[in-house]
């Protein structure tokens, strides 16, 4: 009897060579069968934006300025009264000024009398507008000015009134005291600082 042809034996191919339904022979693509698991990279994780867990400063016309209004209000009060004060004194000077030259002009009795009384008198109509409206001017400015100052004085102030009245509720040593940068008294953080580290060295002896 004569004996079969034998077939040949495939082949072993590794899993990166072997391919899949739908796709090229040795690559990855196309449908795996129930029995296969495919391999995936590990996926690695984006790094976070780059100040994306810092408290960003909102801008400055989202600030709130008035923190300490008593404070802060009467500092604007007393600031405004001294301009207006300051105003209604140069006024005065000035409208005084005018009735002396008025008597001048008087006295030397020349033709143009009446023509130098109508230049005074309409000189002096301007000025008073224009000391208006510096008047004006000069107290919004002096109100603002006056605002953002106390604004970093009044912040400390409400970090100090803060950092004590948790001191007084938890009865527990507090974190550091900070302040924000440009604030006046930045000398008082690190010396109540201390004070509170000397208490904590000896309160855990």
């Amino acid at each position: 009897m004569t004996k079969p042809p034998q077939r040949p034996m495939p082949k072993p191919q590794s899993p990166m060579n072997r391919s899949r339904p739908g796709g090229p022979p040795g690559s990855a693509t196309g449908p795996l069968s129930p029995g296969q698991s495919q391999l995936r990279a590990p996926q690695v994780p984006e790094p976070p934006l780059a100040g994306a867990s810092l408290r960003r400063r909102p801008p400055w016309y989202k600030r709130k300025y008035l923190v300490y209004p008593k404070f802060q209000l009467t500092l604007i009060v007393l600031n405004s009264i001294v301009t207006i004060v300051l105003f209604i004194l140069t006024a005065l000077l000035v409208v005084r000024s005018h009735i002396y030259l008025e008597e001048l002009v008087r006295q030397t009795r020349i033709p143009a009398q009446n023509l130098f009384s109508q230049l005074l008198t309409q000189q002096l109509h301007t000025l008073l507008i224009y000391m208006g409206v510096g008047l004006v001017v000069g107290v919004v400015t002096t109100g603002i000015a006056t605002l953002l100052l106390s604004h970093k004085m009044a912040g400390p102030m409400i970090r100090l009134r803060n950092f004590f009245t948790d001191i007084s509720k938890t009865g527990d040593f507090p974190e550091s005291l900070n302040f924000r940068d440009g604030d006046f008294f930045q000398d008082l953080p690190p010396m109540i600082n201390q004070a509170f580290n000397a208490l904590k060295r000896k309160w855990h002896r």
